[in-house]
């Protein structure tokens, strides 16, 4: 089973989604009703999963699942707090941020008017826009569904900029084109906003409104929009990063009938796991659309790259077996929602957390599940945490050396937590590879990518634009470094200095980490390496690779490495050397305390 996953792309970064909660406080709606009992593999399968996931839980994943076989709900559990202030727990009746799964909703919208001969999927924007400038003029409602428009998202307007439809409109048709209508996919929410301005000037109603009369009321799903829903604030998540709460978009700015623009019909709907099955079950059922328009819902239109397409609102791609997988996620750094469908078995798989930005599990969870119940995969290993007093961790801090210029790893306590985070590129490798490369490799990717980072700090772009292959364009280069800078540099004080921490090799890539130590802290970038093509750069990120590793004591002297979730855990030892001096064992190799 695939799952669609945020990842950054060059130069490219999905626009922030946000959640929306209510004013009103009714009782939690019933669980959809279960048609059968679940048979001896779903049991086991149920079981598994109930075991993997308070294991994430004791790690900080905090969320619900949701698993589904036809009719019948085989596992809806939450897990940890939706809001850690009141101590109120996760549940499937939890409302929470779909983030993009919102576009699923403006296709089907699409698809409904068109059914009602209102629109074509097929007709030109200038049907609906006045001054279309002239090499946008071409482009297809189909093309705004499939994110083969052309079109960007403006850098300078945010969710919550409250932007007129008709400047909104206007600035991101003035962005320039990506590449030719129709020539290519470029992900960007534009595309759904100008489709959401459509659904509102066809049906006179607001985006929300037409949602929830046309498919919300007639399938039950009376917990999913922005606004209308009566949540109550005690059903509703809040959203966490560092250990803070960031809350809820009730203390942000919406417009009086939802978000404004760069937000609306593209992401920030609203739902639980309960609503997310009754859509899902109402798909399947023939439900919402005529069989003629689900076939366009869920055909493979677009080319993601890769083995994945794009249909409207949708990501298609196939489990191992072969079997038919309808996907998508979304969310904002903070919330995360997930969701597939598997049109042949009626698999629902649904899941959503309101802590990625502290625990990014979530990131491959669905697909763990999926397979699980579906292919009978085990889950991923993960050792029983054991409690370890405060004291006792603090006597691991301090400086472990590797033998000649290995470098060597730094143990230090943040809190309550010890963390490792390793110096040189060979501990560098130990620490954080999933898997060997070829000898030599990581190191000349650490030479690239240092003379791609000094090239770009003195404004020469030449390394990063031979990087890419000569396909993204010096000027796009630039501004987008431009945009990086500054946004570490609004959020971090000016950048003093920058260095090249080293290169591993994780799943499917190899993966470079810059650092910028700022005014207020330091700010860590991953280069994405092409693990096939070497010295082919794929993009960059800034949520990418994370290289200080939290340590959980599995046993009195011995503890995992956890990053969220992302890469599986690797086993620490400590031990007395014959001097008796404490040592770090890693793997087959033996760092001594300095």
């Amino acid at each position: 089973m695939i799952s669609r996953h945020i990842i950054a792309v060059p130069l490219a970064f999905l626009s922030i989604s946000f959640m929306t909660a209510a004013p009103a406080r009714p009782q939690a709606p019933q669980a959809p009703k279960a048609a059968a009992l679940a048979s001896e593999s779903d049991a086991a399968a149920i079981a598994e999963t109930r075991t993997y996931l308070r294991r994430l839980e004791k790690l900080g994943f905090a969320g619900v699942v949701l698993v589904a076989k036809g009719e019948t709900p085989l596992f809806a559990e939450g897990f940890g707090l939706a809001d850690r202030e009141r101590g109120l727990s996760w549940s499937p009746a939890t409302a929470s941020n779909l983030g993009s799964i919102t576009k699923q909703f403006t296709g089907a919208a699409i698809l409904a008017l068109e059914e009602e001969k209102k629109l074509s999927v097929s007709d030109p924007i200038t049907r609906y826009f006045d001054g279309v400038p002239a090499d946008k003029a071409g482009i297809t409602l189909h093309e705004l569904l499939t994110h083969s428009s052309g079109l960007s998202d403006p850098g300078d307007i945010g969710d919550y900029d409250a932007v007129p439809l008709p400047e909104y409109v206007r600035r991101v048709l003035a962005e320039p084109l990506r590449f030719q209508p129709g020539r290519g996919y470029e992900y960007a929410n534009a595309n759904f906003s100008l489709l959401g301005a459509i659904v509102e000037k066809l049906s006179g109603v607001s985006y929300e409104r037409f949602l929830r009369e046309r498919f919300f009321l007639p399938t039950g799903m009376h917990e999913t929009g922005y606004q209308l829903p009566l949540w109550g604030d005690d059903r509703t998540a809040q959203g966490y990063i560092d250990g803070k709460r960031w809350g809820t978009v009730i203390e942000r700015s919406m417009a009086a009938d939802g978000p404004h623009w760069a937000l609306r019909a593209n992401g920030g709907i609203q739902s639980t796991a309960y609503d997310m099955l009754r859509w899902a079950r109402a798909l399947l059922a023939g439900r919402v659309l005529s069989p003629a328009s689900m076939k366009k819902l869920w055909a493979p239109h677009v080319s993601e790259g890769g083995d994945t397409f794009y249909a409207y609102g949708w990501s298609i791609a196939k489990a191992p077996d072969g079997t038919k997988v309808v996907t998508h996620n979304g969310g904002n750094g903070i919330f995360f929602a997930d969701l597939a469908i598997m049109p042949d078995t009626g698999h629902v798989v649904f899941l959503m957390t309101n802590v990625i930005a502290e625990n990014r599990s979530a990131n491959s969870l669905l697909e763990q599940v999926g397979m699980r119940f579906l292919a009978g995969k085990p889950y991923p290993s993960i050792p029983e945490i054991v409690d370890m007093a405060e004291a006792a961790l603090a006597a691991f801090a301090g400086t472990y050396r590797l033998p000649g210029d290995g470098g060597g790893y730094v143990l230090k306590m943040d809190g309550q937590a010890l963390f490792i985070e390793a110096q040189g590129q060979k501990a560098f490798d130990l620490l954080n590879s999933v898997r060997a490369a070829e000898p030599g490799r990581l190191e000349k990717l650490r030479r690239l990518t240092g003379q791609i980072l000094a090239g770009n700090m003195k404004g020469d772009f030449t390394p990063l634009f031979k990087a890419y292959g000569g396909e993204v364009p010096i000027e796009r280069l630039k501004a987008g470094w431009a945009e990086s800078i500054q946004m570490i540099e609004q959020n971090n004080g000016k950048i003093l200095s920058h260095e090249v921490l080293g290169a591993a090799r994780t799943q499917d890539r190899d993966e470079c980490v810059l650092r910028f130590a700022c005014e207020k802290g330091h700010v860590d970038m991953t280069y994405v390496w092409d693990i096939e093509k070497e010295g082919r750069l794929l993009g960059r990120s800034v949520r990418g690779l994370n290289v200080r590793l939290r340590l959980h004591p599995s046993g009195e002297r011995e503890f995992f490495t956890w990053d969220g979730g992302i890469r599986p855990p690797k086993t620490v030892r400590f031990e007395d050397d014959p001097s008796g001096r404490l040592s770090l064992r890693l793997g087959d190799t033996i760092a001594v305390a300095r």
